[in-house]
């Protein structure tokens, strides 16, 4: 299930009922768009890199080339080669993580305040002025391999993969940000460096902070560290609506104990006023799957259902099973059960208080803040979005999260990935879900 679960990021509740106090927005000398958030709660520092463009950056050939450029940067530059970066890592103890998901790559920094404006300044060289010495090329691209290889090793990632091959042919996001073996088994030096004298432009950049340096001194530092950054970028199309014309399938053989499924389908896209009742009402389903599927049935040791939080989304549903056809059969009318008949009004109220209580407890985290205030400022065109999007979430009702369903929702793409020696293909017809 790595990097799936978004529907709970999505259902924020009533933490997010109003724009926060302390944001400001400036733009650096070279026209890269801040958005800071004070939080003077401890020393802790939360920092943000975005670099938009996602799979419409990519072609068939360089997938994975943005983010095996960016690692590659990462590992060392002119003004601090690896090892004094990897002293400096030692010696402040900042965590650096980063994710690259269909819309944008994002490098997030914590540390606490005293360091920011060295490791900062240590990124930005890295990003401009990359080492990329052979040996450290080389061990970044075995990592990568052999991370791409064990996600296609494990069916329980790779069923995502699958069910795209029914439900995205053709689209943008099938230009995959990971990459492919293949497409990483063949970049040289100077593919990445191209790649970043590209994408490492203001235009395409998006910087977002939360902690306790304030607005006017964030602004020093951040020039010192970005301001030489070329001006410029790339303007990429809307990324297209999916279209299922048909409840279609996907199956892979592999010689599993226990079979993977999943069924993706149509969703509003980010800004929508419907995502909110939608993602409210896949995590109602998300508890009868469970109900339905694991308690009643003892068919699964694990279901969710959930939706996703890209400009162009999807709803989907995910089971592992020893029996697929009843399992999905079964789940696919979980589905078309509540858009049929709502939900009892107090399954909904809990469901959504539950929620609530999660999304409270993730709130402390300013890598959280970052994310939220990024995303929506990509994906929306205003970050204030993130929260203002959620005012109205105690006025839904069960029967509104039924209707939005059953706008929306209309052919399932499926894939599955069973052992088809103990499971016929046969029987694996696509489930309507309607």
């Amino acid at each position: 299930m790595k990097n799936i679960c978004l529907a709970i990021a999505v259902l924020l509740g009533s933490l997010y009922a109003s724009v926060p106090e302390g944001v400001e927005e400036f733009t650096l000398s070279n026209g890269i768009p801040v958005i800071t958030r004070t939080i003077e709660n401890n020393e802790i520092e939360g920092l943000s890199l975005f670099i938009i463009g996602g799979s419409s950056a990519l072609t068939e050939e360089t997938q994975g080339l943005e983010r095996f450029a960016l690692e590659c940067a990462m590992m060392g530059s002119e003004a601090f080669p690896g090892i004094q970066w990897r002293e400096l890592m030692d010696r402040t103890q900042a965590e650096w993580t980063s994710s690259f998901n269909y819309d944008y790559s994002r490098y997030h920094l914590r540390c606490i305040r005293e360091d920011l404006p060295i490791l900062l300044s240590a990124f930005g060289n890295s990003l401009l002025n990359p080492e990329l010495e052979e040996q450290a090329f080389e061990q970044v691209r075995t990592s990568t391999i052999q991370d791409l290889q064990e996600k296609y090793n494990d069916p329980d990632s790779w069923i995502w993969f699958v069910t795209n091959d029914a439900f995205m042919p053709g689209h943008t996001y099938r230009q995959l940000p990971d990459g492919t073996v293949e497409t990483v088994s063949g970049f040289t030096i100077e593919d990445v460096s191209n790649m970043l004298e590209e994408r490492i432009r203001s235009g395409n950049l998006l910087i977002t902070h939360a902690g306790p340096t304030q607005p006017q001194e964030l602004r020093s530092i951040l020039e010192q560290a970005f301001g030489d950054i070329p001006e410029g970028g790339q303007e990429y199309p809307q990324v297209e609506p999916f279209t299922v014309h048909t409840d279609t399938i996907a199956v892979q053989h592999r010689e599993v104990p226990t079979a993977y499924a999943v069924v993706k389908f149509n969703a509003p896209p980010q800004g929508h006023e419907d995502l909110l009742p939608f993602s409210a009402a896949v995590t109602v389903v998300n508890d009868l799957l469970w109900q339905v599927l694991r308690t009643d049935n003892a068919l699964t040791y694990a279901t969710f259902s959930g939706a996703t939080n890209y400009r162009e989304n999807w709803g989907y549903m995910y089971i592992s099973s020893p029996q697929p056809v009843l399992a999905c059969s079964l789940m696919a009318g979980v589905l078309a059960d509540l858009i049929e008949n709502p939900v009892d009004e107090d399954i909904f109220r809990g469901t959504i208080e539950k929620s609530r209580t999660i999304e409270n407890l993730r709130a402390a985290s300013k890598d959280n803040q970052c994310w939220m205030i990024g995303n929506f400022e990509i994906c929306t065109g205003d970050w204030r979005n993130a929260y203002t999007v959620f005012d109205n979430i105690s006025e839904l009702s069960s029967a509104d999260l039924s209707a939005v369903l059953d706008r929306w929702v209309g052919y399932g793409a499926w894939g599955i990935i069973a052992d088809t020696t103990v499971v016929s293909v046969d029987q694996f017809q696509p489930w309507s879900l309607k």
